[in-house]
Protein backbone atom coordinates (compact mmCIF):
# COMPACT_ATOMS: atom_id res chain seq x y z
CA UNK A 1 0.00 0.00 0.00
CA UNK A 2 1.11 3.43 -0.85
CA UNK A 3 1.21 5.47 2.39
CA UNK A 4 1.13 9.51 2.18
CA UNK A 5 2.24 9.72 6.08
CA UNK A 6 5.55 11.68 5.89
CA UNK A 7 7.90 8.88 6.58
CA UNK A 8 9.42 10.53 9.39
CA UNK A 9 6.25 10.66 11.10
CA UNK A 10 5.38 6.82 9.94
CA UNK A 11 7.45 4.82 12.83
CA UNK A 12 6.21 7.24 16.16
CA UNK A 13 2.79 7.01 14.80
CA UNK A 14 2.39 3.15 14.29
CA UNK A 15 4.04 2.91 17.95
CA UNK A 16 1.22 4.90 19.12
CA UNK A 17 -1.60 3.40 17.11
CA UNK A 18 -0.50 0.23 19.08
CA UNK A 19 -0.28 0.97 22.01
CA UNK A 20 -2.67 3.81 23.12
CA UNK A 21 -1.90 4.67 26.87
CA UNK A 22 -1.53 8.19 28.52
CA UNK A 23 2.18 7.82 28.34
CA UNK A 24 2.24 6.87 24.23
CA UNK A 25 0.11 10.23 23.88
CA UNK A 26 2.20 12.28 25.93
CA UNK A 27 5.02 11.15 23.94
CA UNK A 28 3.32 11.13 20.31
CA UNK A 29 2.00 14.86 20.93
CA UNK A 30 5.40 15.83 21.72
CA UNK A 31 6.76 14.46 18.19
CA UNK A 32 3.41 16.32 16.90
CA UNK A 33 4.29 19.70 18.41
CA UNK A 34 5.94 21.59 16.09
CA UNK A 35 3.06 20.82 13.51
CA UNK A 36 0.78 21.85 16.19
CA UNK A 37 2.72 25.01 16.84
CA UNK A 38 2.54 25.80 13.16
CA UNK A 39 -1.76 25.20 12.97
CA UNK A 40 -2.09 27.43 15.92
CA UNK A 41 -0.29 30.12 14.59
CA UNK A 42 -2.05 29.90 10.82
CA UNK A 43 -5.86 29.43 12.78
CA UNK A 44 -5.12 31.85 15.60
CA UNK A 45 -1.91 33.31 15.64
CA UNK A 46 0.35 33.44 18.58
CA UNK A 47 -0.64 30.18 20.77
CA UNK A 48 -1.55 30.95 24.56
CA UNK A 49 -1.44 27.82 27.15
CA UNK A 50 -4.97 27.02 26.93
CA UNK A 51 -5.28 27.73 23.22
CA UNK A 52 -2.17 25.09 23.18
CA UNK A 53 -3.90 22.55 25.30
CA UNK A 54 -7.06 22.73 23.74
CA UNK A 55 -5.11 22.36 19.79
CA UNK A 56 -3.03 18.88 21.47
CA UNK A 57 -6.17 17.45 22.85
CA UNK A 58 -8.27 18.18 19.48
CA UNK A 59 -5.00 16.71 17.76
CA UNK A 60 -5.27 13.75 20.21
CA UNK A 61 -8.98 13.33 19.28
CA UNK A 62 -8.69 13.36 15.85
CA UNK A 63 -5.56 10.22 15.38
CA UNK A 64 -8.01 7.40 15.47
CA UNK A 65 -9.92 8.99 12.60
CA UNK A 66 -6.38 9.57 10.27
CA UNK A 67 -5.72 7.60 7.53
CA UNK A 68 -2.16 7.35 6.54
CA UNK A 69 -3.25 6.09 2.58
CA UNK A 70 -5.37 8.77 2.08
CA UNK A 71 -3.49 11.86 3.14
CA UNK A 72 -0.44 12.95 5.26
CA UNK A 73 -0.32 13.31 8.74
CA UNK A 74 0.33 17.36 8.79
CA UNK A 75 -2.86 17.80 6.57
CA UNK A 76 -4.93 15.64 8.80
CA UNK A 77 -4.12 17.36 11.68
CA UNK A 78 -4.46 21.21 10.24
CA UNK A 79 -7.80 20.60 8.72
CA UNK A 80 -8.90 18.98 12.00
CA UNK A 81 -7.49 22.08 13.92
CA UNK A 82 -9.58 24.24 12.03
CA UNK A 83 -12.24 24.78 14.94
CA UNK A 84 -9.61 26.08 16.85
CA UNK A 85 -10.94 29.52 15.23
CA UNK A 86 -14.20 29.15 17.07
CA UNK A 87 -12.43 28.22 20.64
CA UNK A 88 -10.69 31.25 20.24
CA UNK A 89 -13.29 33.25 19.60
CA UNK A 90 -15.23 31.77 22.69
CA UNK A 91 -12.02 32.42 24.58
CA UNK A 92 -12.74 35.79 24.25
CA UNK A 93 -16.32 36.51 24.87
CA UNK A 94 -16.35 35.43 28.13
CA UNK A 95 -20.05 36.50 30.01
CA UNK A 96 -19.63 38.58 32.75
CA UNK A 97 -23.36 39.99 33.26
CA UNK A 98 -24.00 39.37 37.19
CA UNK A 99 -27.89 38.39 36.19
CA UNK A 100 -26.73 35.45 34.07
CA UNK A 101 -25.25 33.68 37.16
CA UNK A 102 -28.91 32.19 38.83
CA UNK A 103 -29.57 31.01 34.86
CA UNK A 104 -26.00 30.14 33.92
CA UNK A 105 -26.10 27.80 37.25
CA UNK A 106 -29.96 26.09 36.24
CA UNK A 107 -28.43 25.30 32.98
CA UNK A 108 -24.79 23.39 34.68
CA UNK A 109 -27.00 21.44 37.15
CA UNK A 110 -29.59 20.41 34.40
CA UNK A 111 -26.93 19.16 32.12
CA UNK A 112 -25.08 17.64 34.96
CA UNK A 113 -28.11 15.48 36.08
CA UNK A 114 -28.51 14.41 32.25
CA UNK A 115 -25.02 13.01 32.14
CA UNK A 116 -25.43 11.56 35.13
CA UNK A 117 -28.23 10.03 33.80
CA UNK A 118 -26.69 8.97 30.66
CA UNK A 119 -23.42 7.92 32.27
CA UNK A 120 -24.13 6.06 35.59
CA UNK A 121 -21.35 8.48 37.06
CA UNK A 122 -20.23 11.85 37.60
CA UNK A 123 -19.53 14.16 34.55
CA UNK A 124 -16.34 15.59 34.61
CA UNK A 125 -16.27 19.17 33.93
CA UNK A 126 -14.88 19.12 30.28
CA UNK A 127 -17.98 17.01 29.80
CA UNK A 128 -20.08 19.27 31.38
CA UNK A 129 -18.13 22.04 29.14
CA UNK A 130 -18.57 20.54 25.90
CA UNK A 131 -22.59 19.86 26.69
CA UNK A 132 -23.30 23.56 28.00
CA UNK A 133 -20.46 25.65 25.94
CA UNK A 134 -19.71 27.46 29.25
CA UNK A 135 -15.67 27.65 29.99
CA UNK A 136 -14.65 26.19 32.78
CA UNK A 137 -13.56 29.54 34.40
CA UNK A 138 -17.38 30.13 33.96
CA UNK A 139 -18.65 26.82 35.36
CA UNK A 140 -16.02 27.90 38.59
CA UNK A 141 -17.90 31.44 38.31
CA UNK A 142 -21.25 30.05 38.80
CA UNK A 143 -20.56 27.64 41.39
CA UNK A 144 -20.13 30.52 43.48
CA UNK A 145 -15.88 29.88 43.38
CA UNK A 146 -13.01 30.45 41.21
CA UNK A 147 -10.10 28.56 42.47
CA UNK A 148 -6.89 28.97 40.53
CA UNK A 149 -5.65 25.53 39.32
CA UNK A 150 -2.01 25.04 41.30
CA UNK A 151 0.67 22.50 40.98
CA UNK A 152 -0.39 19.61 43.38
CA UNK A 153 0.67 16.03 44.30
CA UNK A 154 -1.36 13.22 45.24
CA UNK A 155 -0.44 11.52 48.58
CA UNK A 156 -0.56 8.07 49.83
CA UNK A 157 -3.82 6.17 51.00
CA UNK A 158 -4.70 7.68 54.95
CA UNK A 159 -2.41 10.56 54.27
CA UNK A 160 -3.75 13.96 56.20
CA UNK A 161 -6.75 14.79 53.28
CA UNK A 162 -7.79 11.10 53.90
CA UNK A 163 -7.32 8.22 51.72
CA UNK A 164 -5.55 9.68 48.89
CA UNK A 165 -7.06 12.88 48.88
CA UNK A 166 -5.23 15.14 46.57
CA UNK A 167 -3.03 18.19 48.33
CA UNK A 168 -1.56 21.67 47.02
CA UNK A 169 2.27 21.10 46.61
CA UNK A 170 3.96 22.57 49.80
CA UNK A 171 6.42 24.99 47.34
CA UNK A 172 3.92 26.50 44.49
CA UNK A 173 5.47 27.30 41.14
CA UNK A 174 4.76 28.03 37.95
CA UNK A 175 3.45 24.63 36.46
CA UNK A 176 -0.36 25.71 36.09
CA UNK A 177 0.15 25.89 32.29
CA UNK A 178 1.74 21.90 32.29
CA UNK A 179 -1.36 21.10 34.94
CA UNK A 180 -3.38 22.14 32.76
CA UNK A 181 -2.21 20.54 29.38
CA UNK A 182 -1.88 17.27 32.04
CA UNK A 183 -5.81 17.72 32.67
CA UNK A 184 -6.85 18.40 28.62
CA UNK A 185 -5.19 14.66 27.84
CA UNK A 186 -6.50 12.80 30.06
CA UNK A 187 -10.18 10.73 30.01
CA UNK A 188 -13.40 12.22 31.20
CA UNK A 189 -12.87 9.53 34.03
CA UNK A 190 -9.61 11.03 35.09
CA UNK A 191 -10.63 14.60 34.91
CA UNK A 192 -13.50 14.25 36.64
CA UNK A 193 -10.86 12.48 39.91
CA UNK A 194 -8.55 15.46 39.60
CA UNK A 195 -11.76 17.75 39.92
CA UNK A 196 -12.87 16.06 42.65
CA UNK A 197 -9.59 15.61 44.63
CA UNK A 198 -7.72 18.84 44.16
CA UNK A 199 -11.45 20.82 43.92
CA UNK A 200 -11.07 22.61 41.25
CA UNK A 201 -13.78 24.95 39.38
CA UNK A 202 -15.78 25.43 42.42
CA UNK A 203 -16.00 21.40 42.74
CA UNK A 204 -15.69 20.32 46.59
CA UNK A 205 -12.98 18.33 47.50
CA UNK A 206 -13.26 15.15 48.03
CA UNK A 207 -11.89 11.36 49.40
CA UNK A 208 -11.46 8.40 47.19
CA UNK A 209 -14.81 6.87 48.68
CA UNK A 210 -16.90 9.33 47.79
CA UNK A 211 -14.80 10.15 44.41
CA UNK A 212 -15.69 6.15 43.96
CA UNK A 213 -18.98 6.18 45.08
CA UNK A 214 -19.72 9.77 42.26
CA UNK A 215 -17.76 7.86 39.60
CA UNK A 216 -19.07 4.22 40.01
CA UNK A 217 -15.71 3.08 40.99
CA UNK A 218 -13.75 1.22 43.74
CA UNK A 219 -11.79 3.42 45.69
CA UNK A 220 -9.28 1.16 44.41
CA UNK A 221 -9.82 1.90 40.78
CA UNK A 222 -9.70 5.51 41.97
CA UNK A 223 -6.00 5.29 43.63
CA UNK A 224 -4.52 3.29 40.88
CA UNK A 225 -5.73 6.04 38.46
CA UNK A 226 -4.66 8.93 40.83
CA UNK A 227 -0.81 7.15 40.59
CA UNK A 228 -1.21 7.11 36.89
CA UNK A 229 -2.06 11.14 36.74
CA UNK A 230 0.74 11.71 39.37
CA UNK A 231 3.21 9.59 37.16
CA UNK A 232 2.22 12.48 33.90
CA UNK A 233 2.57 15.32 36.40
CA UNK A 234 5.99 14.28 37.28
CA UNK A 235 6.98 14.19 33.69
CA UNK A 236 6.79 18.02 33.63
CA UNK A 237 10.35 18.51 33.66
CA UNK A 238 10.91 16.31 30.46
CA UNK A 239 8.40 16.78 28.20
CA UNK A 240 6.48 20.10 29.08
CA UNK A 241 6.79 22.92 26.56
CA UNK A 242 6.28 25.45 29.40
CA UNK A 243 9.66 24.68 30.67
Amino acid sequence: MDLKIEPDLQEPYENWKSNQTMESNAKFLKTLDPIINKAIKTHVGTPNPLTRSRARRMALESLPKYDPSRSRLQTHLYNQLQGLKRYNAQQGHGVKVPERVVLDRHVVDTASQEMRDEFGREPSDAEISDRTGYSQKRLAHVRGYSPAMSQGFFTGVGEATGEGGFMPAIEQNDSDAWMQLVYEDLDPIDQSIMELSLGLNGNRQLSNQEIAVKLNRSPGAISQRKNRIQMLLDQEDEISPFK
